[in-house]
């Protein structure tokens, strides 16, 4: 029987060719998206499964509320509550901290790289299931100063030489002694560093103010992450009673705002269904998992929907197949088994076109995917099994429908005359289909077409400084001055500057502000920079002076906004005043800069300051006037090599990577993905409703045509119904994506126009699409030969 099925089900694919194109073609660029959304989805589903006691390994969340009642849910936690928490060892088992301070370039022998490292507690391997490749758990980093390495940073210092005993000098955070190296990942976590260092060296790098005062500090909440390992026994509510006793003796009146420390589990934390700040590691929430989940089904859906109408349209020519199957005895299960065969085995050849787009579109980065380093969360095996279930999920899916309303046809009926037989009555829930399909593309090309038009934008439109001609060379580790001596030589090269980094998306550091010691002091972003990177960029100073070079004490600029943020009452007042960094150093403001868009012409201008002490330099930028950038990247290659011979050279152009950055093409070729698949699928599910009900109307079109009906007046007949289809799906989807686009809008400080003309024309596009595929089957259909349609009627 299953041999018949096959056997069956291989004929009619092969015969129909067009039709068999159409639906694996249309499941196969939906099963795309869903494979992206699987792969996804099964990565962030693999965080933190390895450590030995998830079910009672809780991370502490600081609450803050205000006195307006305003939450405020982060998920670091003051310093001092480990040392609180690890004191009820009748509660807790093991408690770690994580504090995220030991940034910075590091160095052994003459090489120089940036590490992002934490200071931990010895339990931190108590508390995870992080294991050393090399070195002992129990005792590595029981000293101060010590450290260990992560797998790949001890490869890049050391290569494949023991580490153990080295010492990694961090400059002002100071040497460490290397004494142990993790495993090589094969767990994904939300911890995720390239070394932890002991913290019994916080106080000492305290003491000496190159850490600022935490340890001791309630109010430190912002900075450390602590992890508790509570004892078998133990239920959470016991440690959440505890941390309402210490939270109560911070805040002793509620007038002035309340304080809590409550427990996450470890499993929860990614995904997380939790809405906390500050978070640690870049894992994904819920929300968004249950939302690429929702477009991936839709899409699948949408899809599914087009096998449905294909299916039902092609059971005009199969009628009679199931009206003498079911004549020589054939029930309606196993004529509902040979429809539901073949939809499984279109699913199939459709999951096998789709593995080939998907590896195409890897190839291709079309969505600017960055590489993952960590193993594959499943096997080979175990990835085959899931999809394997997803192609049979995806053929019942697709073929419950169409199997079982072809399985009831009645043979009687359907032997007499097929094409007067009607299915759905006056095909209401197909045209709700299509009519859905085509208010789906819509609102997706809506979509797009908004997001493109404010990247654009933002990417063109002038941010207020120059970056033309901008040469952008990372120093990866290395100073900046012989470098610059060494560029600044070659021919075309008007300027040579330093800094800490680059305007974009900010990705410097911040810093605490405070225009007297009795003000409280504010968090600032900031930059290093020299004096040449002033002039270079074309920034305007509204009063005062640049830098002074050549100084090596700290000088400050500010711009517009951050003069105001401190209380100045213009920029002539905050020239020449004393500012404090912290409570005992003090730095001139040499002058003001005018406000511009450091970040993107999306975001608010926020305060910015520009720090010149001679430290903290990681690129340096070269203002070129040559028309062959070509040969000058040559040149500084030779030059780099020159200096630092057997490490390539990182370059790029300041206005192109600025372009690249903020024009978000990984998500505009995304997007643009889905809308041209749904409006082909939905292309696709009109192209089947034109055949179905031209096919219905063979005997009136053949009718007409004899009484002189022309084929001009045959064609709009036939589509001013699908075209009215079109224009229900414009009245439901217009007003939406209107509305969906207004509010993507508002997420910007400065955005486009964004009116009806927008969206009309995205309507344009789509009617356009919709009537090609309308005409292209009702003209032919018009020019039917009368004599074929009306013979064997």
């Amino acid at each position: 029987m299953l041999r018949n099925y096959l056997l069956i089900a291989y004929r009619n694919i092969v015969k129909h060719k067009l039709f068999t194109f159409i639906n694996i073609f249309g499941l196969a660029l939906s099963m795309t998206v869903c494979m992206m959304v699987i792969n996804s989805t099964v990565k962030d589903l693999s965080y933190d499964h390895f450590h030995p006691h998830p079910e009672r390994t809780y991370r502490m969340l600081t609450e803050l509320r205000n006195p307006q009642g305003d939450r405020f849910r982060m998920a670091s936690s003051p310093l001092p509550l480990e040392q609180a928490v690890a004191a009820e060892n009748n509660i807790a088992a093991a408690v770690a901290r994580i504090y995220p301070a030991l940034k910075g370039k590091a160095a052994v022998n003459e090489k120089e790289l940036y590490v992002n490292g934490a200071f931990t507690s010895p339990a931190f391997f108590r508390v995870f299931g992080f294991t050393l490749a090399r070195g002992n758990a129990a005792t590595a980093l029981q000293q101060p100063n010590s450290v260990i390495l992560s797998h790949e940073m001890a490869q890049r210092f050391f290569g494949s030489a023991n580490p153990v005993g080295k010492v990694l000098s961090m400059g002002a955070l100071g040497n460490y002694q290397v004494t142990g190296v993790l495993s090589p990942r094969v767990h994904r976590s939300h911890i995720d560093f390239d070394a932890y260092a002991s913290d019994a060296t916080i106080a000492q790098l305290e003491k000496s103010n190159v850490l600022k005062e935490a340890l001791q500090q309630w109010g430190s909440y912002m900075d450390a992450y602590t992890y508790v390992l509570l004892q078998p026994q133990v239920k959470p509510a016991v440690l959440e009673a505890f941390l309402a006793q210490v939270a109560r003796g911070l805040y002793k009146d509620p007038s002035q705002g309340t304080i809590s420390f409550p427990l996450q589990e470890l499993g929860s934390i990614t995904p997380s269904w939790d809405d906390t700040y500050n978070n640690l590691g870049s894992g994904a929430t819920w929300g968004k998992m249950m939302a690429a989940i929702g477009v991936g089904l839709i899409v699948l859906i949408s899809a599914c929907f087009n096998y449905t109408n294909l299916s039902i349209a092609r059971s005009l020519t199969r009628a009679r197949e199931v009206g003498i199957r079911k004549v020589s005895g054939a029930t309606r299960l196993q004529v509902f088994r040979q429809y539901i065969l073949e939809a499984v085995l279109t699913s199939m050849l459709a999951l096998g076109v789709a593995v080939v787009l998907l590896r195409l579109i890897r190839q291709a980065n079309l969505f600017n995917q960055e590489a993952d380093s960590y193993p594959p969360p499943v096997s080979l095996w175990q990835m085959g099994l899931l999809l394997l279930a997803f192609s049979l999920f995806t053929g019942l899916l697709a073929g419950s429908l169409p199997a079982w309303i072809l399985s009831a046809f009645k043979p009687a009926q359907v032997l007499k005359s097929m094409p007067s037989y009607r299915l759905f009555g006056r095909m209401n829930l197909r045209k709700g289909l299509i009519i859905f399909q085509l208010s789906l593309s819509l609102l997706i090309t809506i979509t797009l077409f908004t997001m493109y038009r404010q990247f654009a934008f933002m990417a063109t439109a002038d941010p207020g400084f120059r970056a033309d001609n901008i040469l952008t060379i990372d120093l990866q580790g290395h100073p900046p001055n012989l470098l610059k001596q060494e560029l600044t030589a070659l021919s075309g090269v008007q300027a040579a500057a330093a800094t800490s980094g680059n305007f974009g998306r900010f990705r410097g550091s911040r810093m605490a502000l405070a225009a007297s010691r009795a003000d409280k002091p504010q968090q600032f972003s900031y930059y290093d920079a020299d004096a040449a990177f002033i002039p270079m960029l074309g920034l305007q100073l509204a009063a005062g002076e640049n830098f002074l070079p050549q100084q090596h004490s700290a000088q400050l600029l500010l711009n517009e906004a951050a003069a105001l943020a401190l209380g100045f009452k213009s920029a002539p007042d905050a020239v020449g005043r004393m500012v404090w960094l912290n409570d005992s150093v003090q730095a001139p403001i040499r002058g003001v800069l005018k406000d511009f868009h450091y970040e993107n012409m999306g975001v608010r201008i926020a305060p910015l300051v520009f720090r010149s002490t001679g430290e903290g330099y990681g690129l340096v930028n070269l203002q070129v006037s040559t028309g062959n950038r070509a040969q000058f990247m040559r040149q500084v290659a030779a030059a780099w090599q020159k200096l630092y011979p057997g490490a390539p050279v990182k370059a790029s152009w300041l206005k192109e990577s600025l372009y690249e950055d903020q024009m978000h093409w990984g998500d505009i070729s995304f997007l643009g993905y889905l809308a041209a698949m749904t409006i082909v699928i939905a292309a696709m599910g009109l192209l089947a409703l034109v055949i179905y009900t031209n096919w219905l109307r063979k005997k009136e079109i053949g009718v007409r045509k004899v009484m002189g009906a022309d084929v001009k007046s045959l064609v709009l007949l036939l589509s001013r119904g699908f075209l009215s289809l079109v224009v229900i799906s414009g009245c439901i989807a217009l007003p939406i994506g209107y509305l969906a686009g207004r509010l993507f809008l508002q997420n910007f400080a400065l955005r486009v126009d964004f009116g009806l003309g927008s969206i009309l024309a995205c309507f344009g596009v789509l009617l356009a699409i919709a009537m090609l595929t309308i005409v292209s089957q009702t003209w032919r259909a018009a020019n039917a030969n009368p004599v074929e349609s009306l013979k064997n009627d």
